[in-house]
């Protein structure tokens, strides 16, 4: 009762009152973008828009969506991600839901889609799927953009597969996407499918384990770690997926992975050791990283 009375004594006046005072609390969290951060969470706390924050000064706020307000601007002085404490990320025009313990969708992740997408009528639709989906926005972006392809996502989190769901159905795809709780492509082998897969897709953990600690907060200590270590060179699911998948594939059929910094060469390398698939394609992102990495089975 004594926090809350507080609260009530220091409520500001005007929504631009509260987004000045957003402004303020994680200015000193030493966060950058506040402007526009404090906004989106005055819009989201209050429930209001931008215009309404700047219109009418004289229009009195309610002590319950200052509540709201103020607990938004705290955990983000925290440096909790921006993304769990507003429930959502946009993903290739997508808005998607997200919350702490799945991991958050990055725009490195769209090159992936695209360069599916792009290629994909090489090959034809037939089925795919999404390794490590975790928020689903792989798999659902596929399936929203090519209409007659079905996906098998997997991911070893039961709380990532019930957050992909959720996605999938707000997006309308979910009819078009089976999701299943289990290890790496492990769940796919026990299908019985009579046609081999035309993409296996991946965004697997990359960080090597020792670079975990060094990681930025926000990263660090929100995000799960499970989606985040790749293991003593951060390699360990490459080296997996280049194993496990070549007899779930079709022939000619393309093993689709994102990559951490300066890595690729040696998954590159690899592949060629174990003869199953040949190298097609490197993507770089907008920073200059070999990014994609587009690999094709060998028939």
């Amino acid at each position: 009762m004594c926090d809350e009375s507080v609260e009530q004594d220091s409520m500001p006046v005007s929504y631009l009152a509260a987004y000045q005072k957003g402004i303020a609390m994680l200015t000193q969290a030493g966060l950058p973008n506040t402007a526009n951060e404090a906004m989106w969470l005055v819009e989201s706390g209050f429930g209001v828009s931008r215009v309404e924050v700047f219109a009418d000064q004289e229009v009195p706020i309610s002590p319950e969506g200052w509540m709201q307000t103020v607990e938004r601007f705290r955990r983000r002085a925290t440096h909790e991600p921006l993304q769990y404490i507003l429930g959502t990320q946009d993903y290739r025009g997508l808005n998607l839901n997200v919350a702490e313990g799945v991991f958050i969708p990055r725009p490195e992740t769209e090159l992936l889609v695209g360069e599916v997408i792009a290629h994909n009528q090489h090959r034809g639709s037939g089925l795919m799927a999404d390794i490590g989906t975790g928020s689903g926005c792989v798999a659902i972006a596929l399936a929203v953009e090519i209409s007659d392809v079905q996906i098998y996502a997997i991911d070893s989190s039961p709380m990532a597969i019930a957050m992909a769901k959720q996605n999938a159905l707000q997006h309308s795809v979910s009819d078009r996407i089976t999701f299943i709780e289990g290890d790496l492509v492990e769940p796919l082998h026990s299908l019985e499918l009579e046609e081999g897969f035309s993409y296996i897709v991946s965004n697997p953990p990359y960080i090597p384990t020792g670079q975990l600690a060094s990681l930025p907060s926000t990263v660090r200590d929100f995000e799960p770690s499970m989606a985040l270590d790749g293991g003593v060179d951060g390699l360990d699911f490459y080296f997996r997926l280049l194993k496990e998948t070549p007899d779930l594939l079709k022939p000619g059929g393309g093993l689709v992975m994102e990559m951490g910094d300066g890595q690729v060469d040696r998954v590159c390398h690899e592949a060629e050791r174990q003869g199953n698939f040949r190298v097609c394609r490197i993507c770089n992102d907008s920073a200059g990283i070999a990014r994609v990495l587009c690999l094709e089975k060998i028939s």
